[in-house]
């Protein structure tokens, strides 16, 4: 089996000689680990005076090259995770602006306030939106359906081309319906909005369903044969709002996004943190064929979904991201690994880390494929 084959195969309840693995991985310590780069103090040098001045008089320019600069990182992150062993990983795509030396902003209208990830990297931390109210959002200059879709699908066949017989690429959508709706205005504000004015947010859910099916079917059109959709619907302590509310403003949306890629033959994959029990039906009443996170620490369990959901869903994930891969021992990661495995039994499963951020260490994921090889046979 290919690695893609492999990935494929879960959602059938199939399995080669071993079980197969995805990565969610894409820090740059962990890729700097991967591929035995030092770190760099870039954070650092984007505090210096002049970077500043020249970030602030060129930023439109430079914010130009964002799908340049994605390119690489998506390079960078495929072979950090083939690295790895993984059997494939999560490509994203992501059109991203420069406010300042401090701050960039999305396509679609999120601020992001640039941290230092620990080791000298910047990471984007969400701060908030830039649409104050419908009307802003209608005056808005959204990024037009096709060519948003058509240029994520480039950067995915390129790096298909140059990394798929090596490793499977997973293309990510998102942020999803629900992030999408939301982030722009900010959870308060937007909680408002579905309350008083629900035919707009059927109007945003509309355009951005249309964005995701223009994505789905540029890349199936590459020949992606699995895709993964993320949104975040929960915290740890459950969804966000209720799933009924859920339902009704964006599942029909999910079902729109799964209809297109089954008629491709794709398989699709729900990425969603924090406590999904409440959720899984719905995922599979959505038309998903797999679900990720499983998210230990927010008291997901295997057993449970896979009692919740029988064989209708491919389970992903469930390894953890807060101990396990940062600081455990090798039997700790081995016997999560083991555990993971056999809380799974009875329908398709993809072993795979919960989530990603800096400090995972390269040597525990290392621990984490060995185990799959080991014990998922």
């Amino acid at each position: 089996m290919t690695p893609e084959e492999r990935i494929y195969a879960a959602f059938e309840t199939k399995r080669g000689k071993r079980i197969a693995t995805l990565s969610i991985l894409t820090d740059t310590n962990i890729i700097n680990q991967a591929l035995n780069r030092k770190s760099r103090d870039i954070t650092g040098f984007l505090k210096k005076p002049a970077v500043q001045r020249f970030l602030k008089r060129n930023a439109r320019t430079l914010s130009k090259l964002s799908d340049l600069l994605i390119f690489f990182i998506g390079r960078d992150l495929l072979r950090a995770n083939h690295a790895f062993g993984f059997d494939g990983a999560f490509l994203f795509y992501w059109d991203w602006g420069i406010l300042d030396h401090e701050r960039i902003y999305d396509c679609f209208g999120r601020i992001f306030r640039i941290q230092d990830d620990g080791y000298g990297s910047p990471y984007p931390m969400y701060d908030g939106g830039l649409i104050d109210s419908p009307e802003i959002w209608e005056s808005w200059s959204h990024p037009d359906i096709h060519s948003f879709a058509k240029r994520g699908a480039r950067i995915y066949r390129i790096l298909k081309r140059m990394y798929g017989r090596r490793i499977a690429v997973i293309p990510f959508i998102g942020p999803g319906l629900w992030e999408n709706s939301w982030q722009p205005f900010g959870f308060n504000r937007f909680a408002i909005i579905m309350r008083k004015n629900p035919e707009f947010v059927r109007k945003v859910v509309s355009y951005y369903t249309d964005l995701a099916v223009a994505c789905v079917n540029e890349f199936t059109r590459q020949g992606a044969r699995v895709i993964a959709f993320g949104d975040d619907l929960a915290y740890k302590s459950g969804p966000m709002v209720s799933p009924v509310v859920l339902n009704e403003f964006y599942g029909e949306g999910y079902r729109r996004i799964n209809f297109a890629a089954h008629e491709h033959g794709a398989k699709t994959i729900f990425h969603c943190c924090g406590n999904t029990r409440n959720l899984l039906e719905y995922f599979v009443e959505w038309g998903f064929d797999g679900a990720h996170a499983f998210e230990p620490t927010a008291g997901n369990s295997l057993s449970e979904a896979r009692r919740i959901v029988g064989d209708r869903l491919c389970l992903v994930g469930n390894i953890d991201v807060s101990k396990t891969l940062v600081d455990a021992s090798k039997d700790e990661v081995m016997n999560e690994v083991k555990r993971a495995i056999a809380e799974s039994e009875g329908g398709g499963f993809i072993l795979a880390p919960a989530h990603t951020h800096p400090g995972v260490s390269a040597e525990r994921v290392r621990w984490m494929v060995e185990a799959a090889e080991r014990w998922g046979g």
